[in-house]
């Protein structure tokens, strides 16, 4: 895959998450670019944008609602650990399958 779809793709993955801006900063795109740069697969980053916003949102909501992601290095830390682990396949499609059911309906408007 090519580097400039690779990073569109990732800034796409993340602005498509819940609780993300409207729009990538340039800070996003270097993060994409250094994930990118690592030959980190977008298996990978999908899969840890999902868990971390399933991670969100499935949480006892006696803790109260978080504030919103401003960046994708939210989810460097988690990127990190997907790629030190070989993942298994089965749970990775969970994961999906879940975020798409918990996120289908999502229908609120992307703050700029």
């Amino acid at each position: 895959m090519k580097r400039t779809e690779y990073l569109a793709e990732v800034i796409r993955l993340y602005l498509r998450a819940p609780d993300t801006p409207a729009k990538a900063r340039r800070r996003d795109w270097a993060i994409a670019t250094t994930l990118y740069q690592r030959g980190i697969p977008l298996r990978t980053v999908a899969h840890a944008i999902h868990l971390a916003a399933l991670r969100r949102h499935l949480r006892d909501p006696r803790y109260g609602p978080l504030e919103p992601i401003h960046s994708l290095a939210y989810y460097r830390t988690v990127i990190d650990q997907m790629d030190l682990v070989a993942l298994d396949p089965t749970y990775v499609d969970y994961v999906a399958w879940r975020y798409k059911i918990q996120f289908a309906n999502q229908s609120s408007p992307k703050r700029g």
